[in-house]
């Protein structure tokens, strides 16, 4: 009986061991800081690095550039541009240094990144830039919703690249419906950087997945899970003076000016489920 149990322990072990080697389990991991060699292109936002001995495939974070497809289904308008663009790029820097959100891996096991190139710039950026990617972000990672949103902006008020024809989407340019009223009030002091919201139900409400936007800035606020009591008041800050780390009422939106003083700037708040459900109009 021991060797029979012997055997099966053996047996066990070859298997693990097997698994671990096998490419599919590693966790192919790039360091953010570190230069990082490139050594493939696949398109306009995908390309490989070379991370210690491992090969590591990255994901621009917040862009998404046409599809190149194989020679009988033809690209997307400027996929192959695109694709030219990026690898002209990566080639001239030789090594990339990537930088991350909150998540750094897609459900594709794809490194998400922010990709610096060696004279400075952003890889991701430069595509917006040349109307040759649009705006793409997946929650969690919003850090900078803001900018690459008014990058893209410029690119389309330009026409240049995929915007040249006039009839291209944006992210931003999706409709949202209207939810019912449900008792919530939105003010903005800009000065002060501080929005309140008032639940006036007699629901506690949880705020998960919601967002908060600064409408002319596309400045982005999502709500972890956070309640808003009933008959009660939360604020979220964007200035330090607000801050106050024991106050369970006051959350901080991690953006310094987010509302522009000098021009009308509303205020609306959405449901998870992308309802506007509350509008402060700045006058």
């Amino acid at each position: 009986m021991n060797r029979i149990y012997l055997f099966l322990l053996i047996m066990l072990s070859m298997l693990l061991a097997g698994c671990a080697s096998s490419p599919a389990a590693i966790d192919r991991t790039a360091k953010a800081g570190e230069w990082l060699e490139v050594t493939d292109y696949i398109d306009g936002d995908t390309f490989r690095v070379k991370s210690g001995k491992d090969s590591v495939t990255v994901r621009l974070l917040y862009v998404d550039t046409p599809e190149i497809h194989n020679e009988d289904e033809g690209s997307d308008p400027y996929g192959d541009e695109a694709s030219s663009y990026t690898k002209e790029l990566l080639e001239q820097s030789g090594e990339v240094r990537l930088t991350f959100d909150k998540e750094s891996k897609d459900h594709y096991g794809r490194t998400l990144a922010i990709v610096e190139l060696k004279d400075g710039r952003i890889l991701n950026e430069l595509l917006l830039q040349e109307g040759l990617a649009k705006v793409m972000i997946v929650e969690p990672n919003v850090k900078m919703e803001n900018v690459y949103k008014g990058l893209e902006q410029q690119a389309k008020h330009d026409m240049i690249g995929i915007w040249s024809s006039g009839h291209e989407k944006s992210q931003t340019d999706i409709p949202v419906k209207k939810a019912a009223q449900i008792g919530i009030e939105l003010t903005v002091d800009k000065r002060a950087e501080l929005v309140t919201i008032k639940n006036t139900t007699y629901d506690s409400i949880n705020l998960e997945g919601w967002k908060l936007i600064s409408v002319r800035g596309n400045q982005t606020y999502t709500f972890d899970s956070v309640q808003l009591p009933s008959q009660g008041t939360l604020q979220i800050s964007s200035s330090e003076k607000n801050a106050a780390p024991d106050s369970k009422n006051m959350l901080i939106w991690e953006v310094d000016n987010v509302w522009n003083n000098n021009e009308p700037d509303p205020g609306e708040l959405y449901n998870e489920n992308n309802e506007l459900v509350a509008v402060w109009e700045d006058q």
